[in-house]
């Protein structure tokens, strides 16, 4: 699906239960800032593989450990990414997931009791989750459309736990 441009998150593959699943799966053990280097460095190589250009951020513990905004991205993308990190930390969920979740319910966005000018809900969010101490941080990535900001992210996790 990575590299597509449908933007609707009851698209197939974007199922609540999918979505809570990957956040399950993707629970680290532990990860360091060391780690976040490596998946942020990953995350550009899987966007530049698919021909998207996206911003990627990393943060742990409230701190902003890995940033790059790539030619062709903004200060825009830079403002969503703060709103995806932010909606991350708040909720403890995908953005993906809260956006189902509303959708789920028939709720839009505009309807969400998150005040717009500090959350989203969209693609392109993701929390760090680690055994025992619950969620640390979040991956939020901006530029190639929700579901291509979800992908990536899923797909850069893969990679990343498969070494």
């Amino acid at each position: 699906m990575l590299g597509k441009t449908e933007q609707n998150p009851a698209a197939p593959g974007f199922e609540l239960l999918d979505l809570i699943a990957q956040e399950e799966l993707y629970t680290f053990d532990s990860f360091t800032q060391s780690d976040a280097l490596r998946l942020g460095k990953l995350m550009l190589a899987v966007s530049e593989e698919y021909g998207l250009t996206s911003g990627v951020e990393i943060v742990l513990n409230d701190m902003t450990v890995f940033k790059q905004m790539p030619e062709g991205t903004s200060r825009l993308n830079d403002a969503w990414m703060n709103k995806k990190v932010q909606t991350v930390l708040l909720t403890g969920w995908s953005t993906m997931r809260l956006w189902a979740m509303h959708e789920m319910i028939g709720q839009k966005r505009a309807g969400s009791m998150l005040p717009n000018e500090d959350y989203v809900m969209c693609g392109g969010g993701f929390p760090i989750r680690v055994k025992g101490a619950g969620v640390i941080g979040a991956i939020a990535c901006s530029g190639p459309g929700d579901q291509n900001e979800h992908e990536l992210i899923i797909e850069a996790l893969k990679r990343f736990t498969a070494c």
